[in-house]
């Protein structure tokens, strides 16, 4: 068992470095969204997911208008 290790020890480590990349990547996903952050070019007029992005911005916009 530890004579594998040892000799994968470099794959091992390279799938360590992507895996904590990638976690990295996620946590500041969700915590730029959870902060109204969007990384999406903010042109929303145009984006085919515009239904589901801003839900906050757009019944506050909505409010606005309706008073």
């Amino acid at each position: 068992m530890f004579r594998l290790i040892i000799d994968n020890s470099a794959t091992i480590i390279v799938v360590i470095i992507i895996a904590t990349l990638a976690l990295a990547a996620v946590r500041k996903i969700v915590k730029d969204k959870k902060a109204g952050i969007h990384h999406c070019g903010g042109n929303c007029s145009g984006c085919t997911m515009n239904s589901m992005c801003n839900i906050e911005s757009r019944m506050d916009k909505e409010k606005k208008n309706a008073e």
